[in-house]
């Protein structure tokens, strides 16, 4: 320590500005480092929180397992099907599955529709009604005209008689009708 108290008194300065001194040259030092640190490490990578986004999606679908299965269209609602390719080995593993989950669900929707929910045919409005996959204002006020004529859809089966709804409509619709 007897070379900094030379060095200050060389350099002309009180033990004030000695320590002012000392504090902003340690600043600059540790920003220096820091900044080469930075710059010398690895990038995060995209998929970062995508593991535990999938534990979330995996945990999500568990409970809905374990329940009476009325959770499961909520806990993935937002999560928009995608094509089966030739690129996703038949042998995947849970944890990439749940990854190409979270893959699809930030991405953004192609249509200004909101996703699927489960919707009572019986008891949902013309609104309501449109969230169902294929089920656009026309098909949505048919339903409802339909439900007003004959009463209450006593089967999933019935909406095929709402002219504008089969049977492959009826498939999509499926997972999300309740009566």
């Amino acid at each position: 320590m007897d070379w900094l108290y030379r060095l200050r008194t060389r350099l002309g300065l009180s033990e004030v500005e000695a320590t002012a001194a000392l504090t902003i040259l340690l600043a600059l030092l540790g920003g220096s480092v820091a900044r080469h640190l930075q710059a010398t490490s690895a990038p995060i990578p995209a998929d970062f929180y995508a593991a535990s986004d999938a534990a979330f999606v995996t945990a999500a679908a568990d409970t809905a397992a374990a329940s009476d299965g009325a959770v499961a269209p909520l806990a993935l609602a937002a999560l928009p099907e995608a094509p089966a390719s030739e690129a996703e080995p038949a042998d995947s593993t849970a944890a990439e599955i749940a990854d190409a989950a979270v893959e699809r669900a930030a991405a953004p929707r192609r249509s200004g529709k909101p996703p699927p929910a489960p919707t009572n045919l019986n008891t949902a409005s013309a609104q309501e009604l449109q969230r169902l996959p294929r089920i656009g204002p026309a098909l949505a006020g048919r339903i409802v005209e339909y439900r007003q004529a004959h009463g209450p859809f006593r089967t999933p089966e019935q909406v095929t008689e709402v002219k504008g709804i089969g049977e492959k409509t009826l498939e999509r619709m499926r997972p999300w009708i309740r009566l």
